[in-house]
């Protein structure tokens, strides 16, 4: 690749990272009103002017920490020091993150003491659910079925890989650095050829089980509104199953068919790898703006009046503030605590061996590919 398409895809790696410092500093403020970070509060909470201090100062520190890492990527990126960006890029994003969490955790605590303090405490456990005709048509994740979607995108990559098998090299690119050169090659057999496809079949059985987890996951109801917020959820979840499908065929198109047109020689491997990489930048930005439209549990959708009252505490089942384990809760999945999504009840039995097949499941596929490789 020329040195102009080099640069061009080390500033779209060094965008990563100002998307994630702001992901990370949107995150408290996107969660439902009876929760600051990570504890449960009374919704006038947040109107409390102790409350807006710690989410002002998490905001600054988070977004100082951005500024400062995109520069000094930006500075390697533009002195074309290829290789030093893309390891600043990768340790500016961990940062990042562990510097949020970090300080979701610390201030947790704060919180938590201020609780304390002010005796937020739910004299009772409102546990609510809905039913009616109103919950009837409100807004519902979208099917399972649209999943059906990746068998003709994989028997695409299929049908491509075997009309272009015999217009691949004889030696495979199968490894490319960021400057676009080819690291590693290997001899060319059918195995080597089907490898995009077992990586879009490996790629859509995990966006499928993302699907699946939603669709089975305890839904995100608030006890002060329970017809309102059942309905804010439903648009919420339906807006992220949405986007999971589009983002998943993008993602899959673009590691597994565009690999194999590299393959075959009609797109350069330097191309292929500036696609993945654009269309995983364009999943950040999208899954960022679901995020800020719709809120944690589709907690923007509507807003909730302020109340002095705690009528729902669990926090005692959140370990660290992230990690739910309750083993009288028999919901496996639960929109998540800290960030926007969704997360696993650790209290039950069935999720610890539905994480171990699912460990399985990727070291079978990373043994195969290696086999199919080799």
């Amino acid at each position: 690749m020329s040195n102009n398409e080099v640069q061009a895809i080390m500033l779209i790696l060094v965008a990563f990272i100002p998307l994630v410092g702001l992901t990370m500093a949107l995150t408290p403020r996107l969660q439902p009103r009876g929760e600051v970070f990570s504890v449960s509060v009374p919704t006038s909470a947040w109107d409390d002017p102790r409350i807006r201090r710690l989410m002002n100062r998490y905001v600054v520190i988070v977004i100082a920490a951005t500024a400062l890492l995109t520069v000094a990527a930006l500075a390697l990126c533009l002195m074309g020091n290829a290789k030093a960006s893309l390891a600043v890029v990768v340790v500016a994003s961990l940062a990042l993150m562990a510097i949020g969490y970090g300080l979701i955790l610390r201030y947790r605590a704060k919180v938590q003491g201020l609780k304390r303090a002010c005796g937020w405490v739910a004299q009772s456990q409102q546990h609510v659910a809905t039913i009616g005709e109103g919950v009837e048509q409100a807004p519902r994740p979208i099917s399972l079925a649209w999943n059906w979607l990746y068998v003709p995108l994989v028997a695409l990559t299929a049908a491509v890989v075997a009309v272009g098998y015999g217009s691949m090299p004889d030696a495979i690119p199968m490894h490319v650095d960021i400057s676009g050169n080819v690291t590693d090659m290997v001899p060319k057999s059918p195995m080597v050829a089907a490898f995009p496809v077992a990586l879009e079949v490996f790629l859509a059985a995990v966006f499928v089980f993302c699907h699946w987890m939603v669709l089975r996951s305890k839904k995100g109801l608030e006890p002060g509104r329970p017809a309102s917020s059942s309905w804010a959820y439903g648009m919420f979840a339906y807006a992220q199953t949405a986007f999971l499908l589009v983002m998943g065929l993008a993602f899959t198109a673009a590691c597994g068919l565009d690999m194999a047109l590299a393959m075959i020689g009609i797109v350069s491997m330097g191309a292929a790898v500036a696609v993945i990489i654009g269309v995983a930048l364009l999943c950040v930005v999208g899954s960022l703006i679901v995020g800020i439209k719709y809120g944690q549990s589709g907690s923007r959708v509507f807003r909730m009046e302020a109340s002095d009252k705690l009528l729902f505490d669990d926090d005692r089942f959140w370990k660290l503030g992230m990690l739910y384990c309750n083993p009288n809760d028999a919901s496996l999945f639960l929109p998540q605590r800290s960030g926007i999504g969704w997360t696993v009840n650790w209290g039950r039995p069935a999720v610890w061996a539905m994480m171990a097949a699912f460990a399985l499941f990727v070291a079978a596929f990373i043994a195969i590919c290696m086999a199919m490789v080799r």
